[in-house]
């Protein structure tokens, strides 16, 4: 019985509850698994093209541009250590954009374009490493049932963006220095760089916007513990501000916790004793506005500021408890009607009932 109210549970004070196999994470293990595989396929599609129209199979691809880099760095090596290369790089479309740019006239610019491409193959070796990572996530997601790092596929997906810009960025380089340079110019079709430009961009966002709804700030149902009917949280991961509760059956807060943020408790029906521990600093605007069952609060000295309308409209509150003196409440900012409308208009502090302005 408790594990099946357990898996009823979709949020605790502010924290979502991440079941195993539920709807998000297979969405997202699913994501995963795609995106893992997308830096692959960008070794086999033409990011270069010079047959007219552009032919999807004939071009430059990354598997070349990667073997490119390879052979490149075996000649330096070889040059720095034997005085000669055994290796000479060589690509057929890269030797013709060098060609193209005149290198008897534009040295430098013929050396450039053999450098970028390089550069563009370490990016693309980076972004395989990460691909395997993300295959390796994937399976153990799947495995599993949910994903206890749910950042650091957001981190990877908008690092491989940037790579993927980063090769972008530089076939944009190569395009304008082989056209300006070369006589008479000559175009060259890339836009099928774009491709994986366009896709990385679509998953980067996917990722972040996904984790950001269905992972920031959420505990695994393995950290909910049922005890004589009252849910507590155990091994809760780095949460400093609580934004939003929607569910609250347990009152128990972290330890950990720095600040309530803006209308976190708002319009909570179910809540009718906040016991804010020590060591939070700062209740956000609206944090209990509209809390028509609130009837108590305890604030701990640690507080320095009360968002405006922070009480608003508890019509039930009898009792704000305040463990510091009067002194030290005058000391708290507090915004503009952060008790109006509420039963009460008095804090007991440590040294006696101070009358308070509940609009001020």
């Amino acid at each position: 019985m408790g594990n099946q109210k357990l898996k009823s549970i979709k949020e605790v004070n502010g924290w979502k509850v991440n079941h195993p196999h539920s709807a998000a994470n297979n969405f997202y293990a699913l994501f995963t698994v795609i995106f893992a595989a997308f830096p692959l396929c960008i070794l086999f599609i033409p990011l270069y093209s010079r047959v007219v129209p552009p032919n999807f199979f004939d071009g430059l691809n990354g598997l070349d541009i990667f073997r490119y880099t390879i052979d490149k760095l075996t000649e330096l090596f070889s040059q720095l250590i034997n005085g000669a290369p055994s290796v000479i790089a060589s690509n057929a479309y890269i030797d013709k954009m060098v060609e193209l740019v005149q290198p008897d006239a534009n040295p430098a610019m013929a050396q450039a374009i053999p450098y970028t491409f390089m550069a563009m193959g370490i990016i693309l070796g980076i972004m395989m490493i990460l691909s395997v990572v993300l295959i390796i996530l994937s399976i153990v997601h799947f495995a599993k049932g949910y994903l206890r790092s749910a950042a650091a596929v957001k981190r990877i997906a908008i690092t491989d963006f940037v790579f993927t810009l980063f090769i972008f960025l530089g076939f944009i380089f190569i395009f304008f220095t082989v056209r300006a340079l070369s006589a008479p110019p000559v175009d060259l079709f890339i836009w099928l760089t774009t491709i994986p430009l366009a896709v990385s961009i679509f998953f980067a966002i996917f990722f972040a916007s996904f984790y950001g709804n269905s992972f920031r700030d959420s505990i695994l149902e393995g950290d909910l513990k049922l005890q004589e009917e009252e849910i507590t949280v155990e091994h809760i991961s780095k949460v400093h501000e609580i934004n939003k509760v929607k569910y609250t059956e347990s009152t128990t807060l972290p330890p950990k916790l720095d600040s309530i943020g803006g209308h976190a408790f708002a319009e909570n029906q179910n809540l009718i004793v906040a016991n804010i521990p020590l060591n939070i600093t700062k209740l956000g605007a609206g944090a209990f506005a509209n809390c028509l069952n609130l009837q108590v609060v305890s604030i701990p000295n640690s507080i320095k500021e009360i968002g405006f309308n922070c009480f608003f409209n508890c019509v039930e509150l009898e009792r704000i408890n305040y463990a510091g003196t009067k002194s030290e409440w005058r000391k708290i900012k507090r915004g503009s009607n952060w008790l109006a409308k509420a039963k009460t208009t008095e804090v007991v502090c440590l040294d006696g009932t101070i009358i308070v302005n509940p609009y001020h």
